[in-house]
């Protein structure tokens, strides 16, 4: 795709209707060069949330050559191009995104950081990811810790079971607080599976 066609493509994405910028950016992803993932990354920026979701979504599926590109968005000075690299991110499954998106857990803006969280939930999706995030997790000082598996816990237990497994050698040292709640996964309450999760 050639520079020029690109710069139509994005014109297209500004003016056209809903159904059309997703054709756009379909189309965009079908073919993949340096200039259309540039445009695809460029939407990342836009005040459409409808864009960013889709060309968050689009960019998931594109795997390496846009890893540290995405990575590099999580910089970004306005929140809500933070939150769409978080979700392709998170989306993309790829273990390397496990210790950045972690980071994120700092971030100033509460849309963001619920972003996050979303995201390592679905980085919970590869076994791989799971193992780095639980390395991201055991690096991080303990109260850091704490306040992230409890985040994890809340918004997906499951996965925090999984997480913790891959933690201290799957010993579960590092429970979050309130784990000791009947029932809980983390904590092995009361069902034999949720005491298997926190093995």
């Amino acid at each position: 795709m050639v520079a020029k066609d690109v710069a139509r493509l994005w014109e297209e994405l500004r003016y056209r209707d809903p159904e059309e910028k997703l054709g756009w950016i379909t189309q965009l992803s079908q073919n993949p060069t340096e200039e259309s993932i540039e445009v695809l990354l460029d939407v990342l920026q836009q005040e459409s949330w409808f864009l960013r979701d889709q060309a968050a979504r689009v960019l998931a599926t594109m795997g390496e050559p846009v890893l540290e590109p995405l990575i590099e968005y999580l910089g970004s000075g306005v929140w809500y191009t933070r939150a769409s690299a978080v979700l392709a991110l998170g989306r993309m499954g790829n273990p390397r995104a496990a210790a950045p998106l972690v980071e994120m857990l700092k971030d100033p803006n509460r849309t963001v950081r619920d972003a996050v969280w979303d995201g390592l939930v679905l980085l919970c999706r590869n076994e791989l990811a799971t193992k780095e995030l639980a390395a991201a997790f055991e690096a991080l000082p303990e109260r850091a810790r704490r306040f992230a598996l409890d985040g994890l816990v809340e918004r997906d237990s499951e996965a925090a079971g999984r997480v913790l497994r891959h933690m201290d050698g799957g010993a579960g040292a590092a429970q979050p607080a309130g784990a000791e709640a009947a029932g809980d996964p983390i904590a092995g309450g009361e069902s034999d599976e949720a005491k298997q999760a926190a093995r």
